[in-house]
């Protein structure tokens, strides 16, 4: 059975933006049973203003591995932050609750912590980025892995730097390892599905965390020119989830950072 986190609910659309399959928590939005919502207008859920702006958003998508992002949507009386992906003709909308509100000027932090990096060292840009992505995401502990999963630089303190991190060609967030998860109703293909950023975590997966010492962990691929060269790990001793804007900076703020290593030398 597909299940996702409690922090976010999940929503796959259809061509007819009719919902197909709906994560059981979706009731949080409406006092209607969540399997009753299958095969029922998006915009009965959500509403003909939010429809509107999703719809909008959603032509942005450029192609199956393009995704799109809003934060501080307001679904009825829910603050949400939206991340959607397609597939074909279908639709995936992860929804979280926002943890926080709209940073005041997202790509300004993103210029300013790039000023910061000063050298043409790869290995030192690299430390001086952990550091402070460490400060901006709030983790405990951040590693920059190499494509192979080799450690590359890392920052933080208490959680133990390993080798060997797994390399996700998708985000991935968990919020707390041992939250329950919530089932998702529906017909849904698995393919789409496992582009949730929010799935629920399988028992090995847990296990790993748990041997790391870590309850959250935060996973983000770094591109080149639409190649993977790197993967950014975050863990934490302790339920956390970062806010999804705030992720975002950190993602662009990292695969910044590896573009110039690269044009200084990184052999990724």
């Amino acid at each position: 059975m597909t299940a996702i986190q409690p922090c976010a609910l999940l929503l796959l659309v259809g061509p007819d933006w009719q919902m197909e399959a709906v994560s059981a928590n979706v009731s949080m939005l409406s006092d209607v049973k969540p399997s009753a919502l299958i095969g029922q207008p998006l915009a009965d859920l959500i509403g003909s203003k939010a429809i509107h702006s999703l719809r909008n958003r959603m032509s942005w998508l450029s192609g199956e591995d393009s995704e799109v992002r809003d934060f501080g949507v307001q679904w009825g009386d829910v603050l949400l932050d939206v991340r959607a992906s397609r597939d074909d003709d279908r639709y995936l909308i992860e929804a979280e609750l926002a943890v926080e509100p709209r940073l005041p000027d997202g790509i300004g932090m993103v210029r300013s912590m790039t000023d910061r990096l000063a050298g043409r060292d790869a290995a030192k840009l690299a430390e001086l980025a952990m550091r402070q992505l460490c400060s901006l995401t709030g983790f405990d502990r951040l590693s920059l892995c190499d494509r192979h999963g080799a450690i590359v630089a890392t920052a933080g303190r208490q959680l133990a730097a390993t080798e060997g991190q797994p390399s996700e060609a998708l985000p991935r967030n968990c919020a707390d390892r041992d939250a329950e998860p919530v089932a998702v109703l529906g017909d849904a293909p698995s393919a789409l599905l496992e582009r949730a950023a929010f799935l629920a975590l399988s028992d090995s997966e847990k296990n790993r965390l748990e041997s790391l010492g870590a309850a959250a962990s935060m996973t983000l691929p770094i591109r080149i020119d639409g190649e993977q060269v790197a993967t950014l790990h975050a863990h934490h001793p302790a339920p956390r989830r970062c806010g999804a804007e705030r992720r975002s900076v950190a993602h662009l703020f990292a695969e910044r950072v590896a573009a110039r290593m690269a044009r200084n030398g990184w052999a990724f």
